[in-house]
């Protein structure tokens, strides 16, 4: 069955690579021209061509395939459900580490306190000690 309908019509680069895919199966005829003329009287040109024509099939076009899009977008809901937990641990941690932040501030106050407590029973015993001694040493010395 010939169809004669042109597959693809462009204009390549001068020198590089042109790909295409058709998307009818069957037989096709490849027709090549050129922009170049030479006069009658000018110098012939040569033009030099290498064609190299791969056959094959190809992976699905996924422009016009859209069943791709079901396992993309499970994914995406996978890695939605991941990012959640992740977010949802990274709040545990904060919450755990506000707590044992406030934890250690009471824990450090108490001990400041602690030591506060400390110095005024030494500073007491201190005045108490040297209250006794001038009283022993006074009764000592009227004795």
């Amino acid at each position: 069955m010939e169809s004669n309908h042109p597959v693809v019509k462009t204009r390549g680069p001068a020198d590089g690579r042109f790909t295409f895919t058709s998307h009818d199966a069957g037989d096709h005829s490849i027709c090549l021209s050129t922009n170049y003329s030479s006069s009658w009287f000018g110098p012939t040109a040569h033009i030099r061509l290498y064609l190299d024509i791969t056959v094959g099939s190809t992976k699905p076009d996924a422009e016009h395939d859209r069943s791709h899009i079901s396992s993309i977008s499970s994914k995406v809901r996978d890695l939605n459900i991941k990012l959640e937990d992740v977010r949802r641990e990274q709040q545990y941690q904060r919450e755990r580490e506000s707590d044992f932040r406030d934890l250690s501030e009471v824990t450090n106050s108490r001990a400041v306190w602690y030591s506060v407590i400390q110095i005024i029973v030494l500073l007491a015993t201190c005045a108490w000690q040297l209250r006794h001694l001038k009283r022993f040493f006074e009764d000592r010395k009227m004795r």
